[in-house]
């Protein structure tokens, strides 16, 4: 029976997936490592925790009639306290992270009514597509391509934030789109349909025949407020709407002055004048100007109406030939694995250069560089590959 290879446990493995292609694309001998040795890392880094309990509580909010999903979140990130966790700079420590998971959650509350993610039995999470790559080969039928899809859900084919398509009767009455979750410290491309161009997304499109894709984007950013930081706002205020972003033009202590753009804010300083040395006029008069023009055009919110975490949604339409490359490019990777496991061949392709610099990768410092410390503190080696490891997420940030 063909099969990619032999897990520890003498069970011959059948399945492959997107994540599991990255690892071998990045080094056969990772692969090797985690796939058939069960070299595993901790689940200890805060940004994979924090992911997953946000995704968690977006489905709780659907499965709940829209209610309780903000002490949800609560709930599920109040178990990692006091535990030993890696946090970024960015994530700083637990409390930061509490603070600006329990703010996605609200703005995904706020913002939820106006994605075409509709409540109900139309959003059905976690959904498992597998597709036989070889069908009929002697060498590869049967070894599935799988995906593990965040959210498989039915829209109204019109919706505006979908990509605009000649929507047919026979088509049905809901359009299917696929929803990939991700938290990140970057933010996704603004431009219309980029998602229909990720990798994971083409190949989930291949894998369940759905061609409307998109990326639901958690931007995490710093906690606090100052002159030129984007905000979002998580309830309306003035003429502002849940989800519209605005940037901070002053902060009196817990109240925030907010102008549309960095525009508005260069519109200020204009008229609040500068001195012969092109420098901030200080007079009272110069003072005056500004804050005439603040309160002319700018709006004073509370900090509670406001986040500096982002949302971001960018729809795509996946054609078929973009799908049918994906197929290729798993086809590819399971000749290539077949073919390690047959030969015994797992090459460290590691490298410490543009446009491989691996060094900051764990397996490359745990196993090429052979830090034992940094071994024992970050790997854990299973008995078992499960199935659920075929989906583990590529690191976002």
């Amino acid at each position: 029976m063909p099969h990619l290879y032999v897990n520890s446990k003498g069970k011959p493995w059948t399945s492959h997936s997107y994540s599991a292609g990255c690892l071998y694309d990045k080094s056969a001998s990772a692969y090797y490592l985690q796939k058939i040795l069960g070299w595993h890392e901790r689940d200890n880094k805060a940004r994979f925790l924090f992911g997953k309990a946000f995704e968690e509580s977006i489905q709780y909010h659907h499965e709940h009639n829209g209610e309780g999903a903000e002490d949800d979140f609560l709930k599920r990130w109040e178990v990692h306290k006091g535990k030993e966790i890696n946090y970024t700079t960015l994530e700083k420590n637990w409390e930061t992270c509490r603070k600006m998971g329990h703010d996605l959650i609200r703005l995904y509350v706020a913002m939820q009514p106006s994605l075409p993610i509709p409540l109900g039995g139309r959003s059905v999470f976690q959904r498992t597509y597998s597709k036989e790559v070889f069908p009929g080969d002697e060498n590869y039928g049967g070894i599935e391509d799988a995906g593990k899809l965040d959210i498989v859900c039915y829209a109204d084919p019109e919706h505006p934030r979908l990509p605009k398509m000649a929507w047919r009767p026979e088509y049905g009455t809901y359009r299917p789109l696929i929803v990939d979750i991700k938290t990140s410290a970057v933010d996704f491309p603004e431009q219309p349909g980029m998602a229909a161009f990720d990798a994971q997304l083409r190949r989930y499109s291949w894998q369940s025949g759905i061609r409307d894709v998109c990326l639901l984007w958690g931007k995490k950013s710093g906690l606090g407020y100052k002159r030129g930081y984007s905000v979002t706002f998580i309830e309306p205020a003035g003429q502002y709407a849940a989800g519209e972003e605005a940037v901070v033009a002053q902060v009196d202590g817990e109240d925030i002055w907010v102008f549309k753009s960095d525009f508005m804010l260069e519109e200020m300083d204009r008229a609040h004048g500068k001195n012969a040395k092109g420098k901030t006029d200080q007079t009272k008069e110069g003072e005056e100007r500004g804050q005439e023009f603040l309160h002319k055009f700018g709006l004073k919110v509370h900090s509670n109406f406001l986040t500096r975490q982002r949302l971001q949604f960018n729809a795509g339409h996946v054609s078929q030939q973009s799908a049918d490359e994906a197929g290729k490019i798993a086809a590819r990777q399971i000749v290539q694995i077949v073919n390690s496991w047959k030969n015994n061949d797992w090459p460290n392709t590691f490298g410490i250069r543009f446009p491989r610099d691996d060094r900051n990768d764990s397996y490359f410092r745990a196993f090429v560089l052979k830090d034992e410390n940094f071994k024992n503190q970050n790997f854990v080696k299973s008995d078992e590959e499960s199935f659920d490891s075929l989906f583990e997420e590529e690191d976002e940030q």
